[in-house]
């Protein structure tokens, strides 16, 4: 039995026990009919899910970890609201909520209370769309584990929020969802953190609405076992003078898939992507962004780079679309890459779609190598040639990093970074 078909019987002996109120059916339904994605489809034409297609992975998944066990993932003693999410079950004991504002909803998603609130019933499935593609509507047929915020009008959330996402599990697909909401004039600052061992897959999808003058800092860093899948979608909806500043940070796994949209849904809005990743050792990354400017008058602003070493390969496909009622709109991409081996292959796509004439937009990829008259300039002063490419690679990719604006992240991942160059 393959794969797609393995998944659909397993969701008709669990739809009983799934939680109820959310179209689970329908979602089920696109899946059967649109199934895995296929290189024949342009936005996957550079990606090979072979190895996840392959696979015999089930949903049925056991969850314990204790204390102890968790306390060995930095993030988790952060000073920062913590939800802790361990093979796809949101763990409530060993979860960590500071937030006692009235006007602040941290939790399980898939709570009853939660599930049944107008905030959930009138955002949860409007911008990643189940036919959007096999994944997310896997996702929208299993998920049962994520994170609900919400931040009512004027209110900020004053510790951030980590998601610490945890899978140990084996020849597992874990299906996570996240739904964020920030009203009118609200603030808050979320990392969604991955860690994975053992052969698995991760098929998240977070779904970001940012209401007027909202503004939201959002994180995601991959730091998944050498055999590990992943697949995310992040779909944003913002509004009038909205801002977001997204940082995605992927350095682990054997396979990932990153996709970030982003509906520019009103005047004055900013719109930050930025992006590094890391890939060697036969690792596949691939960066899909959207930038949909469907108002006039707002700001994007898109910069992702890429270090490839050794057998790695890298995707960016990266698209600003300017519709016809968008005038005044600046927009802006750009994708760099470095190549450390002959062997290594980055694969770069930077497109624009635009409709409206009065508009300034660019875009544009460079792949090349470490620039040897830097080196040069750097062993003249008594540096080594190794630490001298790290110092370049460092600071090449520092230009992302340095972007995370929750001070404590920035730090470890910093020091991962030096890790990671150093080995």
């Amino acid at each position: 039995m393959d794969l797609k078909s393995k998944l659909i019987s397993e969701y008709k002996e669990l739809e009983k026990t799934l939680t109820p109120g959310i179209a689970r059916d329908e979602a089920i339904a696109a899946f059967e009919s649109v199934g895995f994605p296929a290189k024949k489809n342009e936005e996957w034409r550079f990606t090979n899910i072979a190895p996840i297609t392959n696979g015999s992975f089930t949903v049925r998944m056991d969850s314990a970890i204790s204390r102890k066990e968790i306390e060995k993932y930095k993030e988790y003693n952060f000073d920062a609201n913590v939800i802790v999410i361990h093979n796809g079950h949101y763990n409530g004991e060993l979860s960590k909520i500071h937030n006692t504002d009235s006007k602040i909803i941290i939790g399980n998603l898939f709570d009853a209370k939660n599930i049944k609130s107008a905030a959930v019933k009138n955002h949860y499935g409007k911008s990643a769309l189940a036919a959007a593609d096999g994944f997310t509507a896997l996702n929208a047929s299993f998920s049962e584990a994520g994170v609900f915020v919400l931040v009512k009008k004027n209110a900020r959330l004053e510790k951030p929020l980590i998601i610490l996402n945890i899978t140990d599990s084996n020849d597992t697909m874990s299906n996570t969802r996240n739904l964020i909401i920030l009203e009118n004039n609200a603030y808050a600052d979320v990392s969604e953190v991955y860690y994975s061992e053992n052969k698995n897959v991760s098929n998240c999808v977070t779904e970001i609405f940012l209401s007027e003058n909202s503004e939201l800092h959002h994180n995601k860093i991959q730091n998944d076992g050498i055999e590990s899948f992943h697949v995310g979608t992040t779909s944003v909806h913002q509004e009038k003078s909205s801002r977001l500043y997204s940082n995605v940070i992927s350095w682990g796994g054997a396979f990932i898939r990153n996709t970030l949209n982003s509906l520019i849904d009103g005047e004055g809005i900013d719109c930050y992507f930025r992006g590094f990743y890391l890939a060697k050792e036969n690792q596949f990354i691939d960066n899909h962004t959207l930038a949909d400017h469907a108002k006039p008058a707002s700001h994007s602003n898109e910069l992702y780079r890429g270090i490839i070493d050794a057998n790695g390969s890298t995707v960016f496909n990266g698209k600003i679309m300017v519709r016809k009622d968008a005038q005044k709109t600046n927009a802006y991409q750009t994708n760099n890459n470095i190549l450390l081996s002959d062997d290594a292959s980055a694969n770069a796509k930077p497109q624009l779609e635009i409709f409206a004439d009065d508009v300034k937009c660019s875009h544009g990829a460079t792949t090349g190598q470490i620039n040897e008259d830097e080196i040069f300039y750097l062993r003249a002063r008594g540096i080594g040639e190794s630490e001298a490419r790290k110092m370049l690679l460092s600071a090449y990719a520092r230009e992302v990093i340095d972007e995370i604006s929750f001070g404590q992240m920035r730090e470890l991942v910093s020091a991962r970074l030096e890790e990671k160059l150093s080995s």
